[in-house]
């Protein structure tokens, strides 16, 4: 723990106690997690799948929180270069791209970048060291080209801001004059970077420097989308998958809980227990929601080297192999009858001219193989557990 004393604000504390015992039991639970993933084998085709949909997740919900509209689809759409088409502003699609550029920074913290770019430099040299320079850069970025009130990109405000609502455990007033804010971020740098905190678990250390940063509000604006792609940029530097990306959109959606762990961490005096328990239950959630996406597409995997031994071995008709294939096929798991089954592409493709009676053969014969099953409104899916027997 450190004390500083201010000009003008009073006494500040960067705070590193919590309550041992009930941190500890979620960081095993989160690190358990972290290992089972590192572990699955992934293709390059999911990741190509599956890190784009989580970029722009992260980047609508990141961008929710202050205000902007756009949802995943919309930034994916104007990344790709279209115009989403439900009347946002230009402010915000220049709010989006500047995100999606600032994630894209920290994802080459690993993989050594252009000379030019100078923050992807400094982060590929330094990964798990943060700078004032780095920060800076960060909010110029995610703030560039936007006409906020007072604000100037990678400059420190000088004035009052206040933070939170009644609704939400209260309103804070950060430190206010220049001289304070600039001692406190040279305090802060020197405090997360300190041997201590480096040692400590990265879960632990990205959330502190999360709060931290967030109760200094060292910019006018920006200040908490600069806090995420902090504590993102920590977890990426250590290795971590999925979850850098992943906790903005877990904020988002639980945005109350997420400023109340702020109120709570702050009248907590000296103990930040509320924000780290509230922070690693969304790297749980993360972590469990990629463990059984990834489960999902190696059973999928699976399933199709085993449908593709039975009808080698004439257990299934080569109809009811390509009708597995169609579902295999479609990621989105959607249901279908009988009906369907004739009548609906793609399926019709294989059954509009097949007789019912032979549609309810082959649904029969998969069900016995324990390759789709049914529920009580008779619609079918892809058993992804069948084989396990």
């Amino acid at each position: 723990m450190k004390e500083i004393m201010t000009f003008k604000a009073g006494k500040f504390v960067f705070c590193d106690q919590y309550d041992r015992p009930r941190i500890e039991k979620l960081l095993v639970e989160a690190s358990i997690l972290n290992s089972a993933i590192s572990d699955l084998p992934i293709l390059p085709k999911w990741s190509s799948q599956i890190d784009p949909d989580i970029l722009y997740s992260s980047v609508a919900g990141t961008a929710a929180i202050e205000g902007n509209a756009l949802n995943a689809e919309e930034v994916r759409e104007l990344d790709e270069g279209k115009i989403p088409d439900a009347g946002h502003t230009a402010k915000d699609r220049l709010e989006i791209t500047n995100l999606i550029d600032a994630y894209r920074l920290i994802d080459q913290q690993t993989t050594k970048p252009s000379k030019t770019n100078a923050l992807a430099v400094a982060l590929f040299l330094n990964p798990n060291i943060l700078t004032e320079s780095h920060i800076r850069t960060l909010h110029r970025q995610i703030t560039n080209g936007l006409p906020y009130e007072d604000n100037i990109p990678g400059t420190y405000r000088n004035g009052m801001v206040k933070v939170g609502d009644k609704a939400h455990g209260g309103i804070y007033t950060p430190p206010k004059i220049i001289e304070d804010v600039e001692m406190l971020m040279r305090e802060f740098i020197d405090w997360i970077d300190n041997d201590e905190l480096v040692n400590e678990h990265v879960f632990v250390r990205a959330a502190l420097a999360h709060y931290h940063f967030s109760l200094i509000h060292p910019f006018w604006d920006g200040n908490g989308r600069v806090a995420r792609l902090i504590e993102a940029s920590l977890l990426q530097s250590a290795g971590i998958r999925y979850v850098p990306k992943m906790l903005s959109n877990y904020y988002y959606r639980h945005v109350d809980d997420y400023y109340r762990a702020f109120s709570d961490t702050i009248r907590a005096d000296k103990d930040v227990t509320p924000f780290l328990e509230f922070n690693l239950r969304g790297v749980i959630e993360s972590l469990q929601t990629m463990k059984t996406r990834i489960a999902i597409l190696i059973r999928m995997l699976v399933m199709r080297e085993h449908v593709h031994v039975l009808g080698s071995n004439k257990a299934i008709s080569k109809r009811q192999n390509d009708l597995l294939t169609l579902l295999l096929d479609d990621s989105s798991g959607k249901p279908f009858t009988l009906h369907e089954l004739q009548q609906a592409m793609p399926y019709a493709m294989l059954y509009r001219k097949v007789s019912e009676m032979t549609a309810r053969r082959d649904l029969k014969n998969l069900l016995g193989l324990k390759l789709l099953s049914v529920d009580t409104d008779n619609r079918y899916t892809l058993n992804l557990r069948g084989f396990d027997s």
